[in-house]
Formats: C-alpha cells, structure tokens, sequence
C-alpha cells in the first residue's frame, strides 16, 4: 500500500486502530503470521499496521473482523463485542471489494459535485492517486476513506460489506421468505446454504443497488484486468 502523510491527529488514530487490531488478535489466539494469510499480506507488514506504521485499507479490515469474531464496527467504537463463528472470504473477493469500493467512492464524489482534484486536495495526495482509488487499482487507507467520506457526507457504513455484523441482533426469515427461498432451484438454494458464498451474495446485493453507468465503469475496470 502507498505511504501517506499523516497529520498528528491522525496518526495518532492510526496508532490506535493498530493497538486494536493486535488486542483482537490476541484475544482470538491468532499469530501474525495466520492474520498475514488471510489478507494476503506477509507477518511484517501486520505487525507494522499493529503498530501503527503501515495504513490498512477497509477490505482487510473486514476480514479481520470475520476472523476476530468481532463486529467491523470494533475498530473505531467503544462498544463490548460478543464473538461467533464466521467463514472468511477468499483473496480474490477481498480484490473485488476493494474495485467495489473505488467505485462507490466515485458514485459518491460525482453526486457530492466533487472532482479528483478536490478530494486530492483534502488528503493532499496526486489526483493520479484518487483515480487508482476510483478504479481499485490502489487500496485505499481507512483512515483516508474516512476522511472522504466525511466530505462527501456520506456515512462510512456505505462503504462497509452490508454482510458483516454490525450489532449483536440477527433477523431471522419469515414463513413467506422462506416459502419463496424453496421455489428457487436447487442449484440457487445451495449456493445460498452455503455460508462461504455470503460475501459474494451481498456483493451481488451492492451491484444491484448501483446505476447502469456505474456497473459499466466497473465491468470495464475488470475487464482491464482480466484481459
């Protein structure tokens, strides 16, 4: 991941997000090593985000918490946790929330009436590194996701996988619900059952939420990188 300046206040932020992220790990008896994996990224870059020298973006935050047991909303609350068991998402899914997220970061900059310009400004980064934001070709640091997202008054829960949990409450489906669950063919209901689909259930969720012109920049996007 690209290195930012940080200004005191927020690097002070990131110093705490890190403490965090080592105080889940070691509640839930994982080594550096273990969390490195299922990121995708080696036991010296964790513990140099444990420690607040390395920025770690949104996508890894999420799958920190699945493998904590904790709500994503542990890294920047207060709140008590209770922990569950949790299948975590693959590498790849991890690729596509992050081109998901670039691409809601510029559905968001465009209704706002923002340029590249003015969110490199605010972060007093390239406007080049905007774009690769935009486009999912560089992760984007929390801290500075949420610093946008604050300017594009947004709340940073619109960028957040609607599938992970947020509070301690789980809905349960109604009669009808799972009346209209058992007319879907087997093939559908299985993929469903199977709880290591549900990040790529709700991704397919977020897409349908998107306009046509938005699921065109992302199709492109992928298309750059598969081809």
């Amino acid at each position: 991941m690209a290195e930012t300046m940080l200004d005191p206040k927020a690097r002070l932020r990131q110093k705490i997000l890190g403490l965090k992220i080592r105080q889940a790990r070691t509640e839930a008896g994982l080594t550096l090593k273990e969390v490195g994996q299922a990121i995708g990224s080696s036991a010296e870059l964790v513990s140099e985000i444990e420690f607040g020298q390395r920025e770690v973006g949104l996508p890894q935050l999420e799958v920190m918490a699945l493998l904590f047991n904790v709500p994503i909303t542990y890294f920047w609350s207060d709140e008590p946790v209770e922990t569950s068991e949790r299948n975590l998402p693959t590498v790849e899914a991890i690729a596509l929330r992050q081109r998901i997220i670039g691409v809601l970061l510029r559905q968001a900059r465009t209704e706002a009436g923002r340029s590249q310009e003015n969110l490199a400004d605010l972060l007093n980064v390239p406007a080049s590194r905007i774009a690769e934001y935009e486009l999912g070709e560089a992760e984007i640091p929390f801290l500075e996701l949420e610093t946008l997202a604050n300017n594009l008054n947004v709340p940073i829960d619109y960028f957040i996988d609607q599938g992970l949990p947020f509070s301690e409450t789980n809905g349960h489906m109604s009669m009808d619900e799972l009346a209209r669950l058992s007319e879907l063919p087997k093939e559908v209901r299985e993929f469903l059952a199977n709880p290591a689909n549900l990040l790529y259930i709700n991704i397919a969720m977020r897409l349908s939420d998107l306009s046509a012109e938005t699921l065109r920049s992302l199709a492109e996007g992928l298309l750059e990188v598969t081809y």
